[in-house]
């Protein structure tokens, strides 16, 4: 049994302290379809007058191990819809749960944040963005998930059978702040939009285990990049994407190119290719209609964590809809999506 006792507390000091060194906020490798976790100044950005977003990640699947799975879901309100007005104020709520190991560690997070987008001039090409955001979060360690030696028998693993390796574990409860600033111009061919954003601005405090505890680091997130109408009505995005938390920086570039089509469902056909250094490069298909846009990644793995596992894998799933009531001033297909 003390074996098992070793066993158990050294796998909670390896989570811990795993958390601590390298604690990163979960990403999307389809960033644009989740905008408020990338820059609470986008909230309501390019929104007709609602817009609903969904991605799904599956991170690292393929081995033994059992994968991250990343769900967001946000939905944005252009509270200026339908008014004779090029600046508009944006509010949004969204959701992001986190889960490892099968369920066994869980964040979730329910983020609420609006943002004031103010148009320099009279047609709107030239806006500026300030935006803000209350995050609730929890951390959950689901003690019922582990297994410990005295459960098995000759049919396997028991979770029902009671362990004398009982396990006192807290969840983790906490509310945070996040803002950021956003401008963006556009020409009559062309454009281009930077912006900068800070998360968990109030340090919160966090842990996986009985007094444990440390201040989460605050993330830094900085994004730029550049698009071109063709004459043909096709669309390139060229993107560059910069993310700092603790010891950990990940630098994102890429684009996508949008293969316009002149049909009243389907709009555009859309391929893309980004590169996330020393992690991934991953290619994206998507398509898009009038008011809606959905996509498909697959992350081609060159992280360490390769050496591993040979098989990993990471795959995502977006959906974004954007709808309008009756008072919603019509607006081009191109703001449905920041890539």
């Amino acid at each position: 049994m003390k074996k098992n006792r070793i066993l158990a507390v050294y796998t909670f000091i390896m989570l811990a302290g795993f958390a601590k060194l390298h604690a990163q906020d979960p990403h999307f490798s389809q960033y644009f379809a989740a905008p408020m976790t990338l820059n609470p100044a986008l909230t309501g950005a390019g929104v007709t007058d609602w817009r609903l977003a969904g991605v799904h990640r599956a991170q690292w699947w393929g081995s033994y191990v059992p994968p991250f799975t990343t769900t967001g879901v946000s939905i944005e309100k252009n509270i200026s819809a339908g008014r004779d007005t090029k600046s508009n104020l944006g509010f949004g709520l969204s959701m992001v749960s986190d889960a490892s190991n099968g369920g066994l560690l869980k964040n979730n997070f329910f983020s609420f944040a609006g943002a004031y987008h103010v148009a320099f001039d009279g047609e709107g090409k030239s806006v500026f963005s300030g935006g803000i955001m209350a995050t609730y979060a929890n951390r959950i360690l689901d003690a019922g998930k582990f297994l410990f030696q005295d459960q098995y028998g000759s049919m396997g693993f028991q979770r029902a059978t009671p362990t004398a390796d009982p396990v006192a574990v807290l969840s983790r409860n906490y509310w945070d702040v996040n803002a950021g600033l956003h401008y963006s111009n556009e020409f009559t061919k062309w454009g281009y939009d930077a912006g900068v954003a800070i998360f968990h601005a109030s340090r919160p405090s966090e842990g996986v285990y009985n007094n444990s505890s440390y201040s989460l680091d605050s993330r830094i997130s900085v994004q730029a990049g550049a698009h071109f109408y063709l004459d043909n009505k096709d669309r390139f995005h060229a993107r560059l994407l910069t993310e700092i938390q603790g010891q950990n920086t990940l630098y994102t570039i890429g684009g996508v190119y949008g293969i316009a089509f002149l049909d009243e469902t389907i709009r555009s056909f859309d391929l893309g290719l980004w590169h996330r250094f020393g992690d991934a490069t991953y290619p994206y298909v998507g398509v898009a209609g009038n008011n809606w846009q959905a996509g498909l990644s697959y992350d081609i793995i060159s992280s360490q964590v390769r050496s591993s596992y040979n098989s990993v894998q990471s795959m995502e799933l977006s959906f974004i809809w954007q709808f309008k009531g009756k008072k919603a001033v019509a607006q081009d297909r191109r703001t449905v999506a920041f890539y």
